[in-house]
């Protein structure tokens, strides 16, 4: 059973029990901290669909920050961890990893106060203004020398910045987000041609490319598994 709670700012803390694993979990771009059988993990920005592990001897918690939120948090450059799951103590301070451990672990002993996510995901939002500026200029698939150029900075520096603070390129996180409102488009029963045309594939074979890229099913068996 999976289940989310939204916080501020597009976080998220989600829960999943009784998994054994194997689905695929789409890429969204997101960094995610996972509690699991006592251990915090960080799963990096995700590009790829990945399969799900399972949830161990009890259940899995995540905190979830959106595109671009986690680099403050974690004391790092996010394009050391793409597409990559690492233990918590190996990427930053002893502090500062302690700091966020303490945050999650209560939900493994059956607390359901979700104020200190809350307050992290407040901060993370509050340091990164410019990522969530880029995440809209993104979501309106605006062209990358014109964004770079509307926030000051020449192509070179802006990719630069990206893969710093997202992880990965202005052109993933446009692909990442023509995604999600595809997905979003086909949970809500919209016919693949329709979808693809509304998200701004350029057909439906492109949808099913991407797809197969991004979410780790097609599109039709992606409608399928939401009806």
């Amino acid at each position: 059973m999976y289940s989310e709670t939204h916080l501020p700012h597009g976080a998220a803390l989600w829960r999943s029990r009784g998994s054994a694993g194997g689905a695929p979990i789409p890429a969204d771009g997101c960094v995610d901290l996972i509690l699991r059988d006592g251990r915090v993990s960080v799963a990096g920005p995700s590009t790829r669909w990945i399969t799900a592990g399972g949830d161990g001897a009890g259940d899995s918690f995540g905190f979830r920050l959106p595109p671009g939120r986690a680099g403050h948090l974690l004391g790092l450059d996010l394009g050391e961890i793409t597409d990559q799951l690492v233990p918590l103590e190996d990427l930053t301070s002893r502090g500062r990893a302690e700091h966020l451990r303490a945050a999650m672990a209560p939900f493994a002993d059956g607390a359901h106060s979700t104020g200190a996510l809350s307050s992290l995901a407040v901060q993370a939002s509050e340091s990164s203004r410019w990522s969530a500026a880029v995440h809209r200029s993104a979501a309106a698939a605006e062209p990358a020398a014109r964004a770079a150029a509307g926030y000051g900075t020449s192509e070179r520096s802006f990719r630069r910045r990206m893969l710093s603070t997202f992880g990965y390129g202005y052109a993933t996180l446009v692909r990442l987000e023509r995604s999600r409102r595809a997905q979003a488009l086909l949970r809500r029963g919209a016919p693949l041609v329709a979808a693809a045309a509304e998200a701004g594939f350029a057909d439906q074979p492109h949808l099913s490319r991407e797809f197969r890229r991004l979410v780790g099913v097609s599109p039709g068996q992606f409608a399928a598994s939401s009806a």
